[in-house]
C-alpha cells in the first residue's frame, strides 16, 4: 500500500487518512496522472495532493467553490457557490465565468460537477446549505453542452424543485445521471431517452442522518455514495455507501467524522477517496 499520511483502521478495513491544508475542504476528485486535488471551500482554493505530504496551490476562486473537476481536455472547472457560477481555469491558473445565470436567472450557487465521456458539464445549483430545504425545494440541475450549430448551449434538466441537490456522477456504463438530494435524503436518477428528453426518478431513498453528498460511479456501474451529518449528533463515524445497478445496498464503509463532503474513485478503482470537513482530512480506502 502506498503510504499516505497516517493509516487507520475502521470497520476491518485500513484506510489512509491526509490531513488538508485549508479550511472547509470537499469535492476530491483525481487528475488524469492519478493525483489527488481537493477544494477548499473556507479559502477558495485547489489544491494537488502527492505523497507524502505535498499539498501545491492549484488556483485561488477568490470565493468559495464547493466542487471542482477536470474535463477531458484537462481543463479545470469550478463550481463556485459566492460567485454564483461555473469557472474554468485558463493556461495561468486563473479562474474565469463561463456561465452565471439561465435566461437572466442568477444561479442560487453550483455546488457539484462531472463530466461525460463527450464532455457535457453537469452540475447541480442548490445555494449554500439551508437555501434549498424541505420547505424550498427550488434546488435545480444544468448542463452545458455542444450546440449542433457550433459552441455550447446551457440547460435546465431539473428546475427549481430540488431539495439541496449536492453531489451529481455521470454512470460510464449506461450514461444515467446521477444526483444527490440531501435533504430528502436520496439520489435521484435522470435517464435520457430519447436524446435530449431527460427523465427523473428515485434511485434509491436512505433513512437517518442528514443525506446524501457526494457522488461517484465506477466502471462497472456501482454507485458510491458519501453521507453527510453534523458533527457532534449520536454518531461518530460517517458512512459510504454502494448501490449496485438495482438501485440496491450492496456494501457500506465507515471514516470517522460525519460531515462527508465528496469523494471520487481513484484512477484504477481500487481506493475510494473520501474528504470529511470536520476533521479537514481525506481518507483513502481500499475497495473490496
Amino acid at each position: 500500500m502506498i503510504d499516505l499520511g497516517k493509516s487507520r483502521s475502521c470497520s476491518t478495513l485500513t484506510m489512509d487518512v491526509i490531513p488538508c491544508r485549508g479550511a472547509k475542504i470537499c469535492s476530491p476528485f483525481v487528475a488524469g496522472d492519478g493525483c489527488i486535488h481537493y477544494v477548499s471551500a473556507g479559502t477558495g482554493e485547489v489544491f494537488k495532493y502527492q505523497a507524502p505530504d505535498s499539498h501545491t496551490p492549484v488556483v485561488f476562486s477568490g470565493g468559495e467553490p464547493f466542487g471542482a473537476q477536470f474535463d477531458h481536455r484537462g481543463r479545470l472547472h469550478l463550481a463556485d457557490c459566492a460567485h454564483a457560477a461555473i469557472l474554468r481555469v485558463d493556461d495561468t491558473a486563473q479562474p474565469g465565468v463561463m456561465v452565471k445565470a439561465y435566461e437572466e436567472r442568477a444561479f442560487r450557487g453550483p455546488n457539484g460537477i462531472a463530466f461525460a465521456q463527450d464532455d457535457t458539464l453537469f452540475f447541480t445549483d442548490s445555494g449554500p446549505l439551508g437555501e434549498t430545504t424541505l420547505e424550498k425545494p427550488q434546488g435545480s440541475v444544468f448542463c452545458i453542452a455542444s450546440s449542433p450549430s457550433g459552441g455550447q448551449v446551457l440547460r435546465p434538466l431539473v428546475m427549481e424543485c430540488l431539495a439541496h441537490p449536492w453531489g451529481i456522477a455521470v454512470s460510464p456504463d449506461t450514461g444515467a445521471l446521477f444526483v444527490a438530494e440531501t435533504m430528502k435524503n436520496r439520489i435521484v436518477r435522470l435517464r435520457q431517452r430519447p436524446n435530449n428528453a431527460y427523465h427523473t426518478s428515485i434511485f434509491h431513498q436512505f433513512s437517518g442522518g442528514m443525506g446524501p453528498s457526494g457522488l461517484a460511479c465506477g466502471a462497472d456501474g456501482a454507485l458510491y455514495v458519501g453521507h453527510y451529518d453534523f458533527s457532534g449528533g449520536g454518531a461518530s463515524n460517517g458512512k459510504i455507501s454502494i448501490i449496485g445497478l438495482d438501485g440496491i445496498l450492496k456494501q457500506t464503509m465507515e471514516i470517522p467524522g460525519t460531515e462527508i463532503t465528496g469523494l471520487c474513485l481513484s484512477a484504477d478503482e481500487s481506493y475510494v477517496i473520501v474528504a470529511e470537513a470536520s476533521t479537514n482530512t481525506i481518507h483513502r480506502l481500499p475497495i473490496q
